[in-house]
């Protein structure tokens, strides 16, 4: 199916996603506060709707003490975004493990928005205990070229672990659960400048 450049956001978005989308990007350059955030997840649900089977599921405690495996999913309001949006898959982490069988698992993606000609790089969660939500939009970057897409998608990645270095004071992450276009050497490098005081993590933490 082939737009003229004036179809494009008409025929992907809605208008209020419209709103949402622009708000975000004149922001994206800025690591968003907790607070700040609903946009950051408006961003990220628009963005990964084709992928949700894949992004991290938590333990989540029923009233009655029983426990089940799930995450929060939504509906895309417009049925040929799934078709036209296509997230690159960045790699996955593991934070921690606060205890035997639980693991704090994060995914990152980086997602091309037709029409406004920017990559939003989403991270996901299993739990929305941390953010107040599953997933946020953390940062955006333009690429001339496929080439400079993971250089920038890690630019982008190494601000958000700066973020939570600097400001939150959270230790490295301690597992590479899943490398995808940043490869495990980057993820380690990255890692090691964010935290160069910290152990990075060796090679056979990595998960196929």
């Amino acid at each position: 199916m082939i737009f003229q450049d004036s179809m494009i956001i008409p025929s992907l978005y809605t208008r209020d996603d419209q709103e949402v989308i622009e708000r975000w990007i004149k922001h994206c350059l800025t690591v968003p506060a907790k607070e700040g955030l609903a946009d950051s997840n408006k961003v990220a649900e628009i963005v990964l709707s084709s992928v949700q089977g894949r992004l991290p599921k938590g333990i989540s405690i029923r009233e009655d003490g029983s426990t089940f495996i799930g995450r929060k999913t939504w509906h895309c309001p417009v049925a040929m975004r799934n078709n036209l949006i296509f997230p690159i898959h960045l790699l996955d982490i593991n934070w921690d493990d606060s205890q035997p069988g639980f693991s704090w698992p994060e995914s990152y993606y980086a997602t091309f928005l037709p029409g406004y000609n920017v990559y939003a790089v989403t991270i996901s969660q299993g739990s929305a205990d941390t953010l107040g939500y599953y997933d946020a939009a953390v940062g955006c970057f333009d690429a001339k070229k496929i080439d400079q897409i993971a250089e920038n998608a890690a630019r982008v990645v190494q601000t958000w672990w700066q973020f939570q270095h600097t400001e939150l004071k959270k230790n490295g992450w301690k597992e590479l659960l899943k490398p995808g276009l940043i490869n495990s050497e980057s993820a380690f490098r990255l890692h090691k400048e964010v935290w160069s005081n910290v152990e990075t993590p060796g090679s056979g933490c990595i998960r196929s």
